[in-house]
């Protein structure tokens, strides 16, 4: 008897290719050896592929076989396993015995479940089989029944395929603690089973969704498509704090709940666009990702969406061949992720907007290491547009803190004398400064007066004298990047480098075609107070960006010129806010013409380690309806930062 092993000449078969090594010895003719060893080779082939019509068979049958392997390979969709020939025994009992040689084989199945959404799993296994060498035909037979396939299996048991979700990872807060993890909900929707006819089962739904505030003809059809035995989820809702609860619809015929738990903020409105939800997947995920199965639930919008493969974690396998389990794993965990939202803030600018009655966007950032504390978004046409960090509009006179910049590198300082004329004309476009300018800074004023008093006229002017592109580079400089993310898709502003003459010159005072968003504005405001460039974060990153755009002496002279705003200048009227110096500007850029004009409202501050940016759709002047909301947050967030140090 002679063994021949896998590490004497390994014959191994990935994906249908054969390779075959050195050749053996000791055992018989040399064409002897090597027919085995190709008929091994040919039979783990064949049972990857599971198609033995190639094989020579002395028992069992080939359509048996493939049946088997069909059966066994179904679950399994497009994986097949790889199959190599890890062990070869031949008994050669002599040329004067009676008895043929003989071949015990020994086959290593590996399945790469790594290709049906299980990392670093392979499930492996042997089998084995007969030959019998017939000296006369100069063949090896196989002796094969479905046990080749799998140990014991005899072709026909039922094969599948479960899997069993991973606990979410958690959405962890700037103080630390779990915004979003499981809480209680209940799904509410109606058991068709219950309901006899197509009618009463329309009655029902017309009924169960008006009361949970859906459209009654979209659910009514939702639940006509489904199947006759179907549970048709109309909304899903929190056990407690929810619009709806179970005693609101318990007496509709048909109605049916079920509890259970999904990773959720504290309440509906923290931050709903940028945490997004989770619901159960759908057909699209089922087809683009094997691991999924219907009844689980993936993100389906925001940081749940973005960061799914981070939270889902790597769900368990259980494989079953008939009544045994074959192979299972455990489930690991998803990752939490550490966002920048401070709850509490969160909370009071999410107050702040909400109360006004156009759309609104708030965004707080911690300038010393970028951090978004706040996001708050109110929009009055689409509560699922993220108007703080997604919307731009034009930012009116608080954009002239970037062409400050630009105008400070082209030779000014903050003490330079600058001409602030009633009127300027570029290209034959009259730029003017807004009505109720006070006549007093009108003429040759100090560049600080021109910023804290928001001369147009003095920014209007510079277009011959700093470009469009050095326009560019300065607001990417006081993080107007879009191409450094927060984590999330977010939009922080849009400058063109190619502006000229009169377009260039609107650019220059924030009207004309430059865009931002509060997050935009919010960035600028915080370079100022750290004297960098601060690039925003949502979810916290591995390495920080380059900050070397703006320097520390340019940080100073913006401040400078921001002081004046709240000294003398746009912000003169507003209550002091307690606690350290506060630097502002104001900004109101104007939209339409004739009785379809209005303003977008903005301001800009900053005071100790937070910065600050306010936007509102309409208003009447940055100062008067957006300053009085900054000094609110300043205020509270001052409160909260307190309460913070003090716990």
């Amino acid at each position: 008897m002679v063994r021949f092993s896998s590490s004497a000449r390994p014959v191994v078969l990935t994906a249908g290719v054969l390779t075959l090594l050195t050749a053996l010895s000791g055992c018989g003719s040399e064409d002897e050896q090597a027919q085995i060893e190709d008929a091994a080779a040919e039979t783990a082939e064949a049972i990857a592929t599971g198609d033995f019509s190639g094989l020579d068979f002395a028992s069992g049958s080939p359509e048996i076989l493939a049946e088997a392997a069909e059966n066994l390979h179904e679950p399994f969709e497009e994986l097949r396993p790889e199959v190599a020939v890890a062990d070869i025994t031949v008994d050669d009992p002599g040329e004067d015995s009676v008895r043929p040689p003989t071949a015990e084989v020994t086959f290593e199945h590996s399945w790469a479940l790594e290709e049906i959404g299980i990392d670093g799993e392979d499930w492996s296994y042997d089998t084995e089989t007969s030959f019998t060498y017939e000296e006369e035909e100069d063949i090896w037979y196989i002796e094969a029944e479905p046990e080749i396939l799998f140990p014991g299996y005899a072709g026909h048991e039922n094969v599948s395929i479960s899997t069993s979700e991973a606990d979410r990872g958690r959405i962890i807060g700037d103080n630390g603690r779990a915004i979003v993890h499981n809480r209680d909900v209940v799904h509410i929707g109606l058991d068709k089973t219950q309901l006899d006819t197509e009618e009463a089962q329309a009655e029902s739904a017309r009924e169960l969704a008006e009361a949970v505030g859906i459209d009654p003809q979209t659910y009514q059809e939702t639940v006509a498509a489904y199947g006759d035995e179907a549970f048709v989820e109309a909304i899903t809702v929190r056990t407690e704090g929810g619009h709806v609860t179970a005693a609101d619809v318990e007496d509709i015929p048909g109605v049916h709940l079920n509890y259970d738990q999904m990773p959720l903020a504290e309440s509906s409105d923290f931050a709903p666009n940028l945490l997004g939800r989770v619901g159960p997947v759908t057909a699209e995920h089922l087809e683009e990702d094997p691991s999924l199965n219907s009844g689980d639930t993936v993100g389906l919008s925001g940081l749940q969406a973005v960061h799914e493969e981070r939270l889902r974690g790597t769900p368990g396998i259980n494989i079953t061949v008939g009544e045994q389990t074959v192979f299972s794993t455990d489930p690991e965990p998803g990752d939490d992720i550490t966002i920048g939202l401070n709850p509490r803030m969160q909370d009071l600018a999410q107050g702040i907007v909400d109360d006004q009655d156009v759309t609104a966007g708030l965004v707080a950032i911690r300038p010393s290491d970028g951090a978004i504390l706040a996001a708050a978004s109110h929009n009055t046409e689409s509560a699922s547009v993220d108007t703080a960090t997604q919307s731009t509009y034009a930012p009116g006179s608080t954009f002239k803190v970037v062409s400050a910049l630009a105008m400070l590198r082209d030779g000014l300082s903050p003490e330079s004398t600058v001409s602030c004329p009633e009127m300027v004309t570029v290209h034959g476009q009259q730029f003017r400064n807004v009505t109720g300018y006070q006549d007093q800074y009108v003429g040759n004023i100090p560049f600080n007066t021109a910023v804290a008093v928001s001369c147009n006229t003095t920014f209007a002017a510079a277009y011959d004298d700093v470009t469009s592109a050095e326009l560019a580079q300065a607001a990417r400089d006081l993080g107007l990047d879009n191409d450094t993310g927060i984590g999330l898709h977010a939009i922080k502003a849009s400058v063109p480098e190619d502006a000229d003459l009169n377009l260039h010159a609107a650019n220059l005072f924030g009207q004309g075609t430059v865009e931002t968003s509060t997050l935009g504005m919010a960035a600028v405001a915080a370079s100022v107070a750290d004297g960098r460039t601060v690039h925003p974060w949502l979810v916290q990153r591995d390495e920080e960006p380059d900050d070397s755009g703006l320097s520390a002496e340019e940080g100073e002279q913006l401040r400078e010129l921001m002081a004046g705003t709240v000294d003398y200048g746009t912000l003169r009227d507003l209550d002091s806010i307690p606690g350290p110096p506060v630097y502002a500007k104001t900004g109101t850029a104007e939209v339409g013409s004739g009785d379809d004009a209005y303003s977008h409202t903005w301001v800009i501050g900053a005071q100790g380690d937070l910065a600050v940016a306010v936007f509102l759709e309409e208003g009447e002047w940055g100062s008067s309806t957006n300053g009085p909301l900054m000094r609110e947050f300043l205020i509270g967030a001052q409160e909260i930062l307190d309460d913070a140090q003090g716990s």
